[in-house]
């Protein structure tokens, strides 16, 4: 019988081109995946938060311009990762390894040896979106939504004459305000600046999307909450709040602190409402 066991480890893919500096191949870091005699290779991501402890690397690296930027690029030597590995190098070690217990937590959630259907076959996008900033994935759904509703408000006013104070208020926010900040910011700026026009828009608006943007404003009331919940500010942690901190923590959180706020009902709707959302976004 195979061995019911997770084995995830890093690796320098040899195979790549490599990149020389200072006569030394640097090779992008991988990851292998066996689960039950199933296996499958994907890059590291951890390049990505590697940012936030730039000034750390270029410490690591003697303050080398050049050697810096290739391990904020995730491309190391294989004795520079035998190091950090063999000397638990902060914050290299403590990042691979996190990389390492996320993915580990993202099989197990997949039940991998209770289902016959279970596979690693793009595994790496399953990784991509599990550990997907939800913040992002909430605040650009939801500003999509909105503006698409807009743009329905202003087509059905745009002749009516009983309906010019709504026609008005929809062709100012689409065509005069600015689109490139997160939605989250415009809603409260606009609340800020024009509060009775934004009211007054919001009768015009679908129920459920108002319900989505009643509840993300209250999600986002909460983020400082959640990353002390989730203790992020621990040194060499992936600090993003992810769909995987979601489903297996964040969700009933929240739920918890919507119910004190808004009572038993208005609470489950809010939470279903961004749960919905993200399910959305996650399945496609």
């Amino acid at each position: 019988m195979e061995s019911k066991k997770i084995t995830v480890k890093h690796y320098l893919n040899k195979r790549a081109k490599p990149k020389v500096y200072n006569r030394e191949s640097y090779y992008p870091l991988y990851i292998q995946l066996i689960v039950y005699a199933r296996k499958a290779q994907l890059k590291s991501r951890i390049n990505e938060h590697l940012k936030i402890y730039q000034s750390q690397v270029e410490q690591l690296c003697n303050k080398d311009s050049n050697m810096a930027k290739l391990m904020l690029a995730g491309y190391f030597t294989i004795k520079q990762l035998d190091h950090f590995c063999r000397n638990e190098v902060f914050p290299l070690n403590n990042l691979l390894n996190d990389e390492i217990e996320v993915i580990k937590r993202i099989i197990s959630l997949q039940k991998p040896f209770e289902s016959n259907s279970f596979t690693l076959n793009n595994f790496s996008g399953e990784y991509k979106l599990h550990i997907t900033e939800i913040t992002d994935m909430l605040d650009d759904h939801i500003k999509l939504e909105y503006r698409n509703n807009l743009n329905e408000i202003f087509h059905k006013t745009v002749d009516s004459s009983t309906e010019k104070k709504v026609f008005n208020i929809s062709n100012y926010f689409i065509h005069y305000l600015n689109w490139e900040n997160d939605f989250y910011n415009f809603y409260e700026l606009t609340y800020e600046v024009i509060p009775s026009e934004l009211k007054y828009l919001e009768k015009y608006l679908d129920k459920e999307l108002l319900t989505a943007i009643k509840a993300y404003l209250a999600y986002h009331s909460k983020i400082n909450v959640l990353k002390r919940y989730l203790e992020k500010k621990e040194h060499g942690r992936i600090s993003t709040v992810s769909y995987l901190d979601w489903i297996t923590g964040i969700k009933a959180f929240i739920l918890k602190e919507f119910i004190k706020i808004f009572g038993s009902k208005k609470g489950t709707e809010y939470v279903d409402s961004l749960d919905s959302i993200l399910v959305a976004t996650i399945k496609g």
